[in-house]
């Protein structure tokens, strides 16, 4: 008679203790999932990807991701495989001021661009077919306490109008106001609200007509190139930006834009819209 009841009481006991571990552990694995859970929302969040309602990517998808209302851009290697992507507006543009915030990636061989362009953003390397285009090439090479910045305009096909602009400032150290003033008669470089370059266009009918039926789009992109990879642009254009062999800043490095995704008649002094 005892033996069972004994018999009886440790199974008892045996299954309760293992009822309660099965709780724990169902627990502990809930709490586990909803932590992973919590942390994979927080890391998406934090690191979304660049395209909305206003943007798109065009390649490399993995190379940007948001940080707050800022598009981080990395070049993660040395090698031009392996930096940067470029954005593009999904809307066009024409008259008025056109801005994005820029802080620049920094050291030789990587440019940072802002620009708008009626020809899908690319660069007709046949020069086959006319497109205009507005540019800001933002050079780490070309950064320091005083930063040279390159500027061009492209017409007809393929016929550059490029000139140096300096600025006051480290364009690596901190974002500053990059913006394009667009009227029937005048295209301006603005950058911080201070006009440094303008070109008439009135001789222009091709940049004319882009301005007056809104065909461009703006774009963003960084990209860089290695001693290994094919040369770009004029041989004054490829000194200012070096290559990035000679680049001492540890990879990945980074360029940040604040973009607009609202678009209104303003100032140059433009605010920035995620």
């Amino acid at each position: 008679g005892s033996s069972f009841w004994v018999r009886r009481l440790g199974s008892l006991a045996t299954r309760t203790i293992v009822g309660i571990l099965a709780i724990m552990t169902a627990t502990i694995s809930s709490s586990t999932a909803v932590f992973a859970f919590l942390m994979l929302v927080l890391c998406t969040s934090s690191h979304a990807g660049c395209s909305n309602a206003g943007w798109s990517l065009a390649y490399s998808p993995e190379h940007c991701h948001m940080e707050g209302d800022a598009a981080v851009v990395s070049c993660n290697a040395p090698n031009g495989d392996q930096c940067g992507t470029r954005m593009s507006s999904n809307f066009h543009v024409g008259r008025g001021f056109h801005a994005m915030g820029v802080k620049a990636a920094p050291g030789p061989g990587v440019a940072t661009t802002y620009y708008l362009s009626n020809n899908g953003g690319l660069y007709d390397k046949t020069k086959t077919h006319p497109w205009v285009e507005l540019d800001f090439e933002i050079m780490g090479h070309m950064a320091g306490p005083s930063s040279k910045i390159w500027t061009n305009m492209f017409t007809d096909t393929a016929v550059e109008h490029n000139q140096w602009i300096t600025v006051p400032f480290d364009v690596t150290a901190g974002y500053h106001s990059y913006s394009f003033g667009i009227t029937d008669s005048s295209i301006s470089w603005l950058v911080d609200g201070i006009t440094y370059r303008k070109e008439d266009i009135t001789k222009h009918p091709d940049v004319q007509q882009a301005v007056r039926t809104s065909s461009f789009q703006e774009f963003g992109s960084v990209w860089g190139k290695s001693s290994r990879d094919p040369g770009e642009g004029i041989p004054e254009f490829r000194a200012g930006l070096s290559v990035l062999d000679h680049n001492s800043n540890s990879f990945p490095i980074y360029a940040s834009y604040k973009r607009q995704s609202a678009r209104r008649l303003r100032g140059a002094e433009s605010e920035f819209y995620a």
